[in-house]
Parts: structure tokens; sequence; C-alpha cells
């Protein structure tokens, strides 16, 4: 070797030793920035004996990142679900709370029993006309939350659908420039991490997989595979409200729709679920509800005539089977027996078309009214909570299955949210910085820029040696 190629050995050395100087130095500096991913430098022997740095790696293990944005979108998804459910069930109470729907069916019951059994007593007769409205005001309360429910499901869905749009296109942005950055270079590095921390807050809203085009760029896929990002370009997602549906650009992607992908995780399949399944089911339980109380008490009135309302109304009007939708928002007690409208209560031991009044002490209407709502009825199968039963137990069975709903994705949430954290610790352990570890290496970079210093020193000797020689 000569002391020509010594001396360019040796800057390679001093070249090598400078960039993992500033590797490390970038890595202390970032140690608490999150999203940050430990840089090391790979390094490659020359053909004339020097070294250089071939790439800078990122200490990234992709499985790991993968499984982590699978938990993550599905821990998001559940949490959107109690997010967006909690408006409407909060309203209807506990199983066994004061104002639970089936507590207020249950205390009518209770009034209609004591009234039967003192029919002559004004307090009882105002009792029963209280507790029915009470139990009216209840579904109309429940109603509306649902309505509430759906329209915030809808807003937060067009903002999150605006958040996605504006990732997806951030990542483009960023496999352009990884494309173009200097391969295995600091600049490199920096638009992969931004990258990863755009993936990483899109699998919040949704479920994805990705793929690399050996190049640097990816292309991002739904968990069912459908195409969001393809190298350069990116399929916008969008929602039509008309229709339910979910679509990345022509390709529909509705949550639980047969026959197409749907996408199965992420805030974005939680919230159309919410807002056209689960909401419109929660809601069409309450109408059934509200069309059992109406026809249960038009039935049991002997007094009524042929289109006359009873004492639960459709807004103050019969029962109209094709008028069943929000029916739970529309039910009123007849203004006929509510005292505070001038009605009179005592139409309630009477019957409600009655033209002449019973006597006090007849019990005969009231026996009817507290039967009829103790036998068993039939109910529609289709929507879950069975076909043939007391109404009572069908209320009780409602706001079970309905707090039993958000009981169980809160609790899955939980659980997958656990598991994400777990991951993302693990991630950490080996992405993360450990500035002791870093501070190690900088001694050692030192020792080595030291040893660099002292051979360029002796070469110098060498070479004036070599000129007073001359």
């Amino acid at each position: 070797m000569t002391i020509t190629s010594a001396f360019n050995t040796v800057r390679t050395g001093l070249h090598t030793v400078g960039t993992r100087a500033e590797l490390i130095s970038s890595n202390i500096a970032n140690s608490g920035r999150e999203g940050y991913v430990r840089r090391d430098a790979e390094l490659s022997t020359m053909i004339n004996g020097g070294v250089t740095v071939a790439a800078i790696e990122r200490e990234l293990d992709t499985a790991l990142v993968g499984l982590t944005r699978t938990e993550s979108a599905s821990a998001s998804y559940h949490e959107a679900v109690v997010d967006s459910l909690s408006i409407y069930t909060n309203t209807l109470g506990e199983p066994g709370d004061s104002e639970s729907l089936s507590v207020t069916l249950a205390e009518f019951q209770t009034a209609l029993d004591l009234l039967g059994t003192v029919p002559d007593d004004i307090a009882a007769l105002k009792g029963a006309v209280d507790a029915a409205v009470s139990l009216a005001d209840s579904l109309n309360e429940a109603s509306r939350a649902v309505t509430k429910a759906q329209v915030a499901a809808g807003d937060l869905l067009k903002q999150e659908i605006e958040e996605t749009n504006v990732l997806l296109e951030k990542i483009v942005d960023l496999n352009r420039q990884i494309v173009t950055a200097e391969e295995g270079g600091m600049t490199r590095a920096s638009l992969l991490d931004d990258r990863d921390a755009a993936l990483d807050a899109l699998a919040e809203r949704i479920g994805i997989t990705t793929q690399s085009d050996g190049q640097g760029r990816i292309d991002v896929l739904t968990d069912e595979g459908v195409a969001l990002i393809e190298g350069l370009s990116f399929q916008p997602i969008s929602y039509d409200a008309g229709t339910g549906t979910l679509s990345a650009g022509a390709q529909d992607i509705t949550p639980g729709r047969t026959g197409v992908h749907g996408t199965q995780s992420g805030s974005l399949s939680a919230r159309v679920t919410v807002k056209d399944i689960d909401l419109p089911q929660m809601a069409a339980q309450l109408d059934e509800v509200a069309r059992a109380l109406i026809e249960t008490f038009e039935a049991a009135d002997a007094s009524l005539a042929v289109g006359q309302a009873g004492l639960l109304t459709d807004a103050g009007g019969v029962y109209d089977p094709l008028m069943q939708d929000g029916l739970a928002g529309r039910i009123a007690v007849n203004d006929a027996v509510r005292a505070d409208v001038g009605g009179d209560p005592a139409k309630l031991r009477s019957g409600i078309g009655a033209l002449v009044s019973a006597a006090a002490s007849d019990r005969t209407q009231l026996t009817s009214f507290s039967d009829a709502l103790a036998e068993r009825q039939g109910f529609d199968g289709t929507l879950g909570l069975g076909s043939n039963m007391k109404l009572s137990d069908y209320v009780a069975t409602l706001v079970a299955d309905q707090k039993l709903r958000i009981t169980e994705a809160k609790q899955d949430g939980e659980a997958r949210r656990a598991s994400s954290a777990a991951l993302i610790s693990e991630r950490s352990q080996i992405e993360g910085v450990n500035v002791d570890d870093e501070l190690q290496k900088l001694l050692a970079v030192e020792q080595a820029y030291a040893a660099n210093s002292q051979v360029i020193t002796a070469l110098t000797r060498m070479m004036d040696t070599l000129l007073e020689a001359v």
C-alpha cells in the first residue's frame, strides 16, 4: 500500500466515523420523539481497503408493525362503537335503574294493578295516568337519543373520511419523496418515519395491510384486499348517505354488506355499522315496544269505536302499520285522560270511548287493561329479541341486549388496546433509542476517530521524512 492510498483509506474511515457520530447524535436528540425509529450505519469495505456507509438502516420489525396496526384498527373499531352507541344507550339506564325503560313499564303495570283494587281512588287514577305518561316519555326520549346518535355517527364519519383522505394523500406524497431521496440517506430515513406515522394513524381508521414495490414505495390495501394506494395514486374514501355505501374510489367497501369486500375494522367501519345497522335495529326494537303498547290498549278497550284511539296513541291517533318507523318518538297518552290538558282520568276506568261513565267501583275495564298488559303476545322475530313473550320480558330483553352490545364492545376495545400497547412496547425495544447504549457507541466512535487521527499523524511524519530525504 502506498502512502497516498493509506491517506485515502484513512479519509474514508474519518468520513465513516463522522457519519456514525451524526447518526448517534440524531438518535440521542430524537430519543423522546414519537415515531422516531433508531438509525444505524451499515458499513461496507471498499475495493481499495477503505470503509464506507453503505446504507442508513432503520431498526424496524415489519411483522411487529403489521400486528400493531391490526390490533390498533380492531381497538379503534370497538372504541368507536362504544363512543357512538353511548349517546343512545345512556338514556336506557342500567337494568333496574329508576330511569330504565323496563322500570317505567313495571311502574305502569303496578299502577294499573293498584288501581284495579281501588277503582274509586282519584289519586290512584291520576297515578296510573302519570305512570303511562312517564312510560311514553321514556320511549320518546329513547327515540330522540337514537336519532341524535345516528346524526353524531354521521358527523363523525364525515370528519374521519376527510382525515383519512388527507392521510392517503400524504402517504402518496411521501412515496414520491422517498423514491427520489438518496438511497440509505438521512433524509430518506426521516421520510420513512413520517410515512410510518401516517400509516399508523390510517390504521386507526381503517384496517390495512402494506406491500413494498422494492423501490421504497408501498401499496396500501384494506384488510379485505381492496387497493387504497398503488404507488403514486390513491382511491379516495367516500360515503353515500342515501344508500349507506362506503367506497374506496369506485369499489364498495361497506362493512357487513353481502357480496362486497367490506372493511372489517377501524373507526370508519364502526361508524357505518353503528349508523346504518345497529342504531336502526335498536330504533326498530323501540318502535316494536310502542306498537305493542298501543295495540294492547286498543284491543283491550271495549269502549272504542272503529278508528278511535285508545289510552296510548300515535301522536293522538290510532296505530297505522304503515307508519311504524319512528313510532316510539310519537307515542303519547290520549289527551282524553290527561287532567293537565283538560281530560278526565276517570275515563281510564270507563274506557276511553265510553259515552257514559262507569260506576266508581267498576273495575271491569281496569282488569282488562291490566290482564292484557301482562299477557304474552307476538313480536317481530327478525329484530332479534324473540317473537312471543310478555311485553315486560321483551322490554327487559331489549334493555339487556342493547346494554350487552356496548359492554362487549367496551371489553373488546380494552382488550385490543391493551394488546396494541404491549406490541407498541415491544416495538419500542427494537425501534426506540436507549441513550446509554448510544453513549457507549459514541465513545467507540471517539476512539475510532482518535485512531484514524493518529494514523494521519504517522503518515504525515512519513511524508515529511521522505521530503527531507529528497
